[in-house]
């Protein structure tokens, strides 16, 4: 999912993703900025996810790295279906989906846990 978080990203939680072969980081600096992956949803589908800071676009990160490795592990785990959401109020994330192929599906009602919309795109 992408989302925007208020806090640093959990090191040890992105290196076990890692570890598992369905994740990333990215190093800038010498600071994690970044953990995105795809986790198990059902048999050929996956749930992708980011964390990152607020700041992130500070960085200037070559957007066509998590494309790369999104499909990298599309690939690795024969995903036929990567889903991943993103909340209404953060255009810049569903503009950040669409461009790595991503299509809207649908307005999913009161699903953040403070109860903000959120919208599901989907790459098959």
């Amino acid at each position: 999912m992408l989302k925007q978080i208020e806090v640093d990203c959990p090191v040890e939680w992105c290196r076990e993703a890692e570890g598992e072969g369905r994740a990333f980081s990215i190093i800038y600096d010498g600071k994690l900025v970044c953990c995105a992956g795809v986790m198990h949803k059902l048999e050929g589908i996956g749930i992708a996810w980011a964390l990152y800071p607020p700041d992130i676009g500070n960085y200037h990160i070559d957007p066509r790295l998590a494309m790369d490795k999104l499909l990298e592990i599309k690939n690795k785990f024969n995903y036929r279906r990567v889903e991943a959401t993103v909340r209404v109020d953060f255009p810049a994330g569903a503009k950040y989906l669409e461009w790595m192929g991503f299509k809207h599906e649908g307005r999913m009602k009161m699903y953040e846990p403070d109860k903000t919309d959120a919208y599901l795109y989907a790459r098959t």
